[in-house]
Formats: C-alpha cells, structure tokens, sequence
C-alpha cells in the first residue's frame, strides 16, 4: 500500500506530466499555420537549397546573421513537411529556453518545487507558445542564450556567461538588451574586464563557417552596422508597447530616431552609474534584477523595435517572480503588455488605442523593476546610519582655547 507522501509525488509528478503535454498540444496546434513571416524563411530556404544546401551558407541569403543559416540548413536535411521542420527546429529553443529559467531559480530555491514552477509557467507563456509554434518566429533562439549567460554569471563562470551573451547577439541583435548587465558587473568588479572579450570572440567564431564557404568577412562580420535589418522598421515603433506608442504614433522621423539611440544609452548609462556610484552590491537577487530591468528597458527605449522584442522580458520577469515574489504582478504586467501588442497578429486588425495600453502597461512594469532596484542604492549603509545616529547623540564639545 502505497504511503500519503508516495501518492503526493506520484500525483504530482502526473500533473506535471500533464501540462508537459499541453504545452506540446499548443504548440502542435500552431504548426498548420504560415505566416508571411515564414513566407520569408520559405524563400531563403528554397534559396539554401539551390546553392547546394549546405554549402549555401557561404551565400549572402537572407538578412540574418550566419547561425541562422546554419539552423535552417540543417532543416533541408530532415524528412516532412518544410513548415514542420522548420517549426520544430524553432521550438526546440523554448525547451532551451524553460531549462535556463529552470536552472536559474534552482540557485535560489534548489530542492523545492519553484524551478519546475518556473519552467513551466515558461513554456506555457502566452507569448512564447505563439512566438515559434503559430508565428514562426525565432525570438527564443536569442533569448534562450541570452538567459544561459545569466545563468552562468550567476553562478561564477563568467566566461562562459559573456560567450553565451556573444551567441544571443550572433544570432540576432536583439541579444544586445542583455550586454547592460555585462558592463554592470565589469564595473562593479564582479566579472573581469578580460572575460568581455568572449563574446566578440565567439561572435566571429560563429561566421567561420560560413566566411569559408565562400561568404564575404566583411559584409557578415558587420552584418548589423550596415542596418540591413534595421531598415524592415522605417518606422519608430511597429506595434512595440515601447516609449513611441505613447509620444508618436509610429511617425517616420530620422531625427527623432537618433535621440532614441541617444536618450536609451544616457538612461540604460544613468542607471548603471548610480549602482556604482553607490557601491550596490550585486547579490544574486540584484543581478536577476538588473536582467529583469534592461531586458525592459533596451526595448522600451530604442526606436525600430517589434513587438515580439520584449520576449526576452517576458522570460526575465517570470524568473524575477521567482526570485522575488513580492513582485509576483511584474510578469503579469509585461505578458499584458505583449499579448495586447500580438493583437493585429492575433486578431488581423488594429484597435488604436490597445498599442497606447500595451505601452503604458509596460511602463508600470519598468517603473517598479527600476524602483526595487534603484531603491537598494539609496537604502543608507547601516554603519553610515550608526555613526549619524553616534553624532547626533554626542553633546556638543567646547573648542579648545588658542595658545
């Protein structure tokens, strides 16, 4: 006869098992769909394909960097229909994804049930189902790197941190939103300036294959500074909940973007200096934080930016739940926020006002982020309030006379 605490792990592992299974379930519904976003990586695979499948990596196809040609190389190389493989291959990075957030909440809670929580509540994301699985789109391929350096930052390796930060931005630039935490912990000394230094190294490592098949150095090494990607945005938010859907309403203005390039680095600058100005320690809990609140921050302050460019936050904030359940309303805010930005996707229309909602959504979500953490800056060091409170208490003492 089984025992009550048998039958609880038994049930619960059963339940577990379960929502596993939905998590597939919803995914496999989405795989029929095609998008005019797979539309474009229909193309580029059919062009792979004619310049010899995998020696096609050494041509310039497409506008993404070099690991994505590799990814969807390889998808010529499986059985089944193209829009299957190209989507399974695409989700296997939200599997990638959950064990990152899986093993960042084990660091705080290890032994209890919060990590598989955690991942859990990552692989059923509103957003994150729909990203890969109904949209086709690639956005845990970055993020699920870019979440595996936090990982290892947090726990000492920062080599293999900064790499993976390298292997985000390589496969797209979007991995940038996570490098403020990189120049925060080089500053604060918490990793060595040295250990930098791997994530342009792997960047490069990465285009090698493709630069000895043939591809021109130059043209991939700056493959995000010649703006190829950047020019599919001419507009200063495309349907992203960011600072734009509050003050412009999508205008084409080229002035106006580069003071948004110019106010997110004073701003994202700002918030580091004050940290080190202060001498905040940068705890686990901080760091997490920190994550938390650039992978909100870059986005909402940039021009150009989608609206699937806050799945990083999406991501960050649940494991910032976790860490600090106090703001258990944070992932709930930005999931908001992104699911009202999906709405034309999702719905194939735009309702004015929901961008304008979205946005200010996220803003409550940065503005509590900012403030948890910015607070511990301002919080007085114990012994500082001990010497004041010394002084305050000490009577006045007579000046001594003058010789």
């Amino acid at each position: 006869m089984e025992t009550a605490p048998k039958r609880q792990r038994h049930a619960e592992a059963l339940l577990v098992a379960a929502l596993v299974v939905i998590a597939i379930l919803a995914r496999w519904a989405g795989f029929s769909t095609k998008t005019n976003d797979m539309n474009i990586f229909f193309q580029w695979y059919h062009q792979l394909g004619r310049a010899g499948g995998w020696r096609g990596i050494g041509a310039e196809v497409g506008n993404y960097n070099a690991p994505f040609l590799y990814l969807l190389a390889f998808t010529l190389y499986l059985p089944g229909p193209l829009i299957l493989k190209i989507k399974a291959v695409w989700v296997v990075f939200d599997v990638v994804l959950a064990f990152f957030a899986y093993r960042i909440v084990a660091l705080r809670w290890p032994g209890s049930r919060i990590p598989t929580a955690t991942a859990l509540v990552v692989v059923l994301l509103p957003t994150v189902v729909l990203n890969a699985s109904f949209w086709g789109q690639i956005d845990a391929m970055w993020a699920a790197p870019a979440l595996g350096g936090v990982y290892y930052l947090l726990r000492g390796k920062p080599w293999w941190g900064v790499a993976l930060c390298g292997v985000a931005l390589a496969i797209k630039p979007q991995g940038l939103f996570i490098f403020p935490l990189l120049l925060l912990l080089a500053l604060a000394g918490r990793i060595p300036w040295r250990t930098l230094l791997a994530a342009p190294a792997v960047f490069l490592v990465l285009d090698l294959p493709a630069i000895a098949f043939g591809r021109n150095p130059i043209e991939l090494l700056t493959i995000y500074s010649m703006g190829r990607q950047a020019r599919n945005v001419p507009e200063l938010s495309l349907r992203a909940p960011n600072v734009f859907a509050l003050v412009t309403g999508g205008i084409r203005e080229d002035t106006l973007r580069l003071f948004g390039y110019l106010f997110a680095a004073a701003v994202v600058l700002g918030v580091i200096y004050v940290l080190i100005a202060r001498a905040v320690e940068l705890t686990a809990e901080r760091t997490v934080l920190a994550a938390a609140l650039f992978s909100i921050m870059m986005p909402f302050l940039l021009p150009g930016m989608h609206e699937r460019y806050f799945f990083l936050a999406d991501v960050t904030t649940v494991v910032l739940a976790a860490y600090l359940p106090r703001l258990w309303f944070v992932p709930l805010l930005v999931q908001a926020s992104s699911l009202l930005s999906y709405q034309p996707y999702l719905f194939g229309r735009v309702v004015p006002v929901l961008p304008t909602i979205g946005a200010l959504l996220m803003l409550a979500a940065l503005v509590v982020v900012a403030h948890r953490l910015l607070s511990e800056a301002f919080r007085r060091d114990p012994i500082e309030e001990e010497l004041s409170r010394l002084v305050e208490e000490t009577p006045e003492l007579p000046l001594a006379r003058r010789a």
